[in-house]
């Protein structure tokens, strides 16, 4: 069985773009994983969320997107599920000093958005 950490804390809501709570540590992490999400937004809305990465001192000041997730709402009603597994994205940084993870609502029409991320490895 994989081992799963969350890059959310928990399940979170919003409203407006911008971080969603919570980030994952990956500076001791390598070999393969896979990075999923769970998003849910209100029927006739849209989003967009950036998976991404930094490596710096100061968290996502050097903010890298390495995955775009586009959700549409009401579709399925239990919300939608989105991977992305290491190749897919190889220029995360992982194992290297400060890199961490996180999703970043960038777009989104309307409603509320209910986030879940994790990394199974």
């Amino acid at each position: 069985m994989a081992a799963i950490a969350n890059i959310t804390t928990g399940e979170q809501t919003k409203t407006t773009t911008g971080a969603i709570t919570g980030s994952l540590d990956t500076s001791a992490k390598s070999g393969d994983y896979t990075v999923k999400a769970r998003f849910k937004l209100d029927s006739g809305q849209k989003a967009v969320v950036a998976l991404e990465d930094t490596a710096n001192v100061t968290p996502f000041s050097d903010a890298v997107q390495v995955a775009i997730f586009h959700v549409v709402g009401g579709q399925p009603a239990d919300g939608s599920y989105h991977e992305r597994k290491n190749y897919d994205i190889p220029g995360t940084r992982f194992g290297v000093t400060n890199s961490a993870l996180r999703l970043n609502v960038l777009s989104i029409s309307g409603g509320t958005l209910t986030a879940f991320g994790w990394l199974e490895q």
